[in-house]
């Protein structure tokens, strides 16, 4: 009886202790490509079956990509924004690793003298 019941335990931890996602990774990717966010693509504000073209054009995008970036990368060491712009697609266009580009658009680091990350400028 202990064995069963210490069995049945097992089974249910460890079918409750796998990742759940909220999108699939197919999703994620289009959502990538696309430029959207679940939030633009939820609002009617973004078309995650069109690769870069939202409704509000090419200036909100790169807003929007500004944003995203600050949000993710502001503040912290140029060696921890370098990991997070490989891991969000993007390639580096100079040796600094301070310039890179994705879908058209340029990043450019706006960085402080002891290597932090203040911002970022999207052309």
């Amino acid at each position: 009886m202990k064995t069963k019941h210490i069995v049945m335990m097992a089974l249910v931890g460890g079918i409750f202790s796998q990742p759940v996602f909220a999108i699939s990774e197919a999703y994620r990717a289009q959502l990538e490509q696309s430029g959207c966010t679940q939030v633009d693509e939820a609002n009617g504000t973004c078309n995650v079956g069109h690769t870069r073209h939202h409704q509000h054009g090419d200036q909100d995008t790169k807003r929007q990509v500004e944003h995203r970036l600050d949000s993710a990368i502001a503040g912290n060491y140029q060696g921890q924004a370098v990991d997070y712009m490989q891991l969000a697609g993007w390639h580096s266009i100079n040796e600094e690793r301070t310039r890179w580009r994705k879908a058209g658009l340029v990043v450019d680091f706006d960085m402080t003298s002891s290597g932090k990350v203040m911002g970022v400028i999207v052309r």
